[in-house]
């Protein structure tokens, strides 16, 4: 299994982490979200910010979104 983070092209901030499906490779997810990048950034005119759920909706034959939690442990 892979996970890749995507980034809205123009802030430069994590949308958030896609897990690939069997036999979907980086350049596949690469392109859908480039794609969906054209309609959906933070320099769009009609705030259609990017929406790593609705990406996953879809894009549901290439990955599902992944929820990640960090912990940082006490000093």
């Amino acid at each position: 299994m892979k996970a890749i983070q995507l980034y809205d092209k123009f802030d430069e901030e994590i949308v958030g982490t896609v897990l690939l499906k069997t036999n979907v490779d980086f350049g596949d997810i690469t392109n859908a979200w480039d794609e969906y990048q054209e309609f959906h950034n933070s320099n769009s005119e009609n705030w259609n910010i990017p929406d790593i759920y609705h990406f996953a909706s879809l894009n549901n034959t290439l990955c599902e979104v992944l929820d990640l939690d960090f912990y940082q442990p006490a000093h």
